[in-house]
Order: structure tokens, then sequence, then C-alpha cells
């Protein structure tokens, strides 16, 4: 057994024992439980202690930098594959199922991106979001999408109601799409959210531990034409993605990381979320018509690797920190998508914070990086200035103002 085994308990002797030392068990508790308390609190006054002046020099700390070390992670990947017993490939993205969250943590995340195909069909939302419920029940709600006519650099951000976007999703081309893209749309209708619950992969989630006014936006409705399709990218904080196809299908590229100088990244790009963060996205367009145009444009291009793979209807993509992707909507496709930050990807999440300026390093009390992870989490939120949760609370409003009144969105 890969943990271990256990000594099974002997029964007899636990019942006859059990009632002679129930006082003494509750009391060594309770005495546990005060001498834990008491211990943590000093612990964390010796963390936050700042350094008395003649031991300043000697004691200064500063939290560490994290980077993705990936060669690492594969061979990681590689000694743990052999303990289940699987055989993987660097070739291709695999489709599980029955998956548990022990080997999910242990072969993908933060590792290597993976199909699941047991999960999503649980949904209601696969079952009930039909284009006719969605537009009979939303037709007349405003969503956000992008139009496109040529080249991606031309895409035009509009609000519109539902019923427009849903009466022209066939009229597309390779250079004429719509992309319904709504960070909102779900989250803000409690009935639409319950119908995409959390799954056993994205249920440890330190993103709940944000404040709500810098929280990340959650459950993004993606709706396309076909020939539609993002960016390509990275997402927002370095977080491991999700995307869930209700229906249609889903064409991705995917790049594993250190590429970023084959990808012409754009330099210094707010991400525009309620807590600041860099956004790296870059101007190739991995499904361009004339890609030997686009080569051309991008020469450096031509040496990047990447990972091709087809999502149906059903897959849940769970894509990790690092990694570059494009989506490409083959024909009418909706899906959603979310995040979520854990016990592997959280130093890189932090460290994007970190690198937008939204707190210094040298502010992290000392001993930062030894404290559990969802501790990290909790204290670095806590010490974030009013001014940032109070511009994060006017993005949102922001966000939702254009909406409500139909303006251009800027991309």
């Amino acid at each position: 057994m890969r943990n271990g085994g256990h000594r099974p308990r002997d029964r007899w002797s636990w019942r006859s024992s059990r009632s002679s030392s129930m006082v003494a068990l509750v009391s060594w508790v309770a005495l546990l439980s005060m001498f834990s308390s008491v211990f943590l609190s000093i612990l964390w006054e010796i963390y936050t202690q700042p350094p008395k002046a003649k031991d300043a020099d000697n004691l200064t700390y500063s939290y560490p930098v994290y980077t993705l070390n990936f060669e690492e992670a594969l061979e990681e990947r590689k000694i743990l594959a052999e303990e289940y017993g699987y055989t993987l490939s660097d070739l291709k993205v695999e489709r599980r199922s029955e998956l548990s969250l022990e080997e999910f943590w242990d072969l993908y995340d933060a590792k290597w991106p993976v199909l699941v195909t047991d999960v999503v069909p649980q949904w209601p939302a696969y079952k009930k979001w039909t284009k006719e419920y969605l537009n009979k029940t939303y037709g007349f709600e405003r969503v956000v999408m992008k139009a496109v006519m040529g080249t991606m650099h031309n895409a035009e951000g509009l609000s519109l109601p539902l019923f427009i976007f849903v009466n022209h999703a066939q009229e597309s081309n390779p250079n004429y799409w719509t992309y319904l893209v709504d960070e909102l749309f779900i989250t803000t209708r409690p009935e639409l959210l319950k119908h995409v619950p959390d799954t056993e992969y994205t249920q440890e989630d330190f993103f709940q531990q944000f404040p709500k006014e810098v929280r990340p936006w959650h459950c993004m409705l993606l709706w396309g034409t076909a020939h539609s399709r993002s960016e390509l990218h990275i997402d927002p904080y370095n977080w491991t993605g999700t995307n869930a196809v209700l229906w249609g299908t889903k064409k991705w590229k995917l790049f594993p990381p250190g590429q970023d100088h084959l990808l012409y990244v754009y330099p210094n790009i707010s991400c525009g979320f309620p807590l600041e963060c860099n956004k790296y996205n870059s101007p190739v367009d991995t499904y361009a018509s004339d890609m030997e145009a686009e080569k051309r444009t991008y020469p450096l291009f031509s040496s990047a690797k990447y990972i091709e793979v087809t999502q149906k209807a059903g897959e849940l993509l769970i894509i990790p920190t690092g990694w570059f992707h494009q989506a490409y909507n083959s024909e009418e496709t909706l899906a959603v998508s979310g995040q979520f930050m854990n016990r592997n990807n959280y130093r890189f999440v932090l460290e994007e914070i970190l690198k937008a300026g939204n707190l210094q390093r040298k502010q992290l009390p000392t001993g930062f990086h030894n404290l559990m992870p969802p501790d990290q989490v909790s204290i670095l939120m806590s010490m974030l200035p009013k001014k940032i949760l109070k511009n994060g609370r006017e993005r949102t409003e922001d966000y939702l103002h254009q909406i409500q009144y139909g303006m251009n969105k800027g991309n």
C-alpha cells in the first residue's frame, strides 16, 4: 500500500476500556487544545515580532521568490506514476475517469493537463442548459461578448441582450465570428450557479479566503459560434484553470511552461481584475486562417512545442499553472470555465499578487513561507490596504454598470 497499512483495532479491548477511560480522554483533549492555542499564539508572536534595532541587519527577512520548475515537476510525476503502475505519455492529454483526488494531485495538478470524463454529466447544467432554455429564460438579459471581423486584433467588445446573440449564432466563418465571454452572468444568478457544483478536484480553493471585494470572478459563461476562439494566454494569477463543455466541441493547443520567449508575450499588461495582476497574453493566433502569414509575423513561434486535444461535450479539462493555451470552438459550443488555488499552486498565485505590487515582499512577517498554505493566504489577504479593497469593489461595480447600459468594453 502506498501510504502503508494499518493494524486493525482490537474491538474487544476498545469496548472494555471505553467507559473507564472516557473521562480521562476528554480531559486530555481539553488540555491539549489549550496548550495548542497557547503554542500557536506564541509562535505567531515570534513570527510577527519586529526585530530589535541592534539586530535588524542580521534578521532582515525576505519572502523567497517562487518560480515553476517544470522539469522537476515532470520528474516527480514520472516517479509517482510508477508507484501507481500508470504509463504516462508526454505527447498527449489523457482522458481519465474515476480519478482519485490523490492521484490527480500527484500526476496532474500543477504538472500536466487532464480531461476528466465522468464529472460534468452529473451536473444539472449538462442536462438543463439547452439553447432554448437559456434563450427563453434569459433572452432579454444583457451579456458580454466579443465580435471579430478579420483578425483577432479587430475584436470589438459588446454588451447586448442574449437573444440577439442566439439569433445570429449560426452566422460565422473563419474570419467573422462572435464569442460570448461573460465573467459574472452565472455568479450573479444563484439559480444558475447551483447547476454548476464544485468537483472533488476543485473543492480545496484558497481563493475563497480572499475578501469578497478582490476575490476572482468564478464560473465564467463561454458560448461561442463556430470558429470563435480565445487568445493564446496563461490564466490570471497563474491559477489552475478548468473548462467544462456542456455541448459542442472545443479544440485546444496547450504549451508546456518555459516557452514565453517564443510566444511574443505582451509586456507590462494589467489583468484588470479586482485584485491587480499581470496579464500574460500572446498576439499569436494559433488557429489563424492564414498560419503561414502568422509564422512570418512571429517567426520564433515555429519553434514552440504544444499538445493538441479535442474536448467533447461532458468533459472537464483541467489546465495546470504555467501553461499557455488557446481554445477554438469548431462548432457552436457552450462551456463554463473556472479556477482554483490549492496546496500545489498557491505559491505561484501569491507570487503573482506580489509581482503586481499589491504588497511588498519585505512587508511579509518573518517566517511567513514556513506557515501552512491556508494560513499564508489568510495572512496576506489580511494585510491588503483598504484602498485595494475599495478599488476592487469599484472595478466590479464598473463592470456591472457597463453590462447594464450596453457600453462597449475594451479587450
